[in-house]
């Protein structure tokens, strides 16, 4: 087996975009533009792939860009911990909040596992589902809309498999696990004793075959357990990695380029290394490709979940 080599830097410097899929594109459109205060991107600026599809890319102050491209079904998994989170300062998320409960759309303030986000339990959701995380960011002074793209989570069917690709092939590193610990466990049951509000996909109700001895027929059955989660981390990136609870229907195995997405903005020397290990490892992947004013590589992580890093020409 050829042996993977290491770079003597970080891959990912953050993200550049991310795609999400949506029923009603300018119903969704216009959430991100009233709430968030993102703005439409210069349409050249939209990835390739979807230059076919109905599609609309909204820019953040900081550059970076959320793509909404449009589905009949759209792949949005509303009950499990898939979102994405986007930095504002305190006064800018309070106006938003203000603003969402003025139009009667709900904010979940869940409860936090990973302990850096422990005061960044404002979540909503948005057009079919898609969840959205509100992050504090102490170094802007911005009163209204949000900053720009902080973190993803994203669904594992396989933590094992998921962990060593993220630390081996991409760099991150473990940031916070959730359900190695007896605390975990603990945490678990106050959920189900209804005095903890979790988000979805973070805690789940084992069934047992057989009924307690010395208790009721049914009685105990349903036992409180922590989902597994991992979160890793790459200088100011997080992502977190949700263990599927369900089968989710995956793309066909040859598609390498797909939504939804996320895409890492990178050095070309890390991608081109990146692309030297996917070959080297048989992974599946597309490009370099030249792609307007960057350069794009595509690929699928183990649990088919679809990445790109992307540099632009002059880095």
């Amino acid at each position: 087996m050829t042996q993977r080599t290491s770079i003597h830097e970080p891959i990912i410097e953050g993200i550049a975009f991310a795609i999400i899929e949506v029923s009603d594109i300018e119903a969704s459109a216009g959430f991100y533009k009233k709430y968030l205060g993102l703005s439409n991107a210069p349409h050249d600026a939209l990835p390739d792939d979807l230059s076919g599809s109905r599609s609309m890319a909204l820019q953040c102050p900081s550059g970076q860009m959320l793509v909404l491209v449009e589905r009949a079904t759209p792949r949005c998994f509303p009950d499990t911990g898939v979102h994405l989170a986007y930095r504002a300062s305190a006064d800018a998320r309070d106006a938003i909040c203000q603003s969402l409960n003025g139009d009667a759309i709900p904010i979940e303030h869940y409860h936090e596992d990973r302990p850096a986000e422990l005061d960044d339990n404002c979540y909503v959701a948005a057009h079919d589902g898609n969840r959205i995380q509100i992050v504090i960011d102490a170094s802007s002074d911005r009163e209204q809309g949000v900053l720009g793209l902080d973190h993803g989570a994203i669904q594992a069917s396989d933590l094992e498999w998921a962990e060593e690709f993220y630390i081996d092939q991409l760099g991150f590193q473990v940031d916070h696990r959730v359900g190695w610990k007896t605390s975990d466990y603990i945490r678990a049951q106050v959920w189900k004793d209804g005095k903890e509000d979790m988000a979805p996909g973070t805690r789940r109700l084992d069934q047992r075959y057989r009924d307690i001895p010395g208790g009721k027929p049914g009685q105990g059955r349903a036992v409180a357990r922590p989902n597994m989660q991992v979160f890793l981390k790459m200088g100011s990136t997080a992502l977190g990695l949700y263990l599927a609870l369900s089968h989710e229907q995956e793309p066909s195995t040859d598609k390498i380029k797909g939504t939804p997405r996320i895409a890492y903005k990178t050095s070309r020397a890390a991608l081109d290394h990146m692309a030297k290990n996917l070959k080297s490892s048989q992974g599946n992947f597309l490009g370099p490709e030249d792609i307007g004013n960057g350069t794009a590589l595509y690929f699928r992580d183990p649990c088919g979940n679809f990445l790109e890093l992307w540099c632009q020409k002059d880095s």
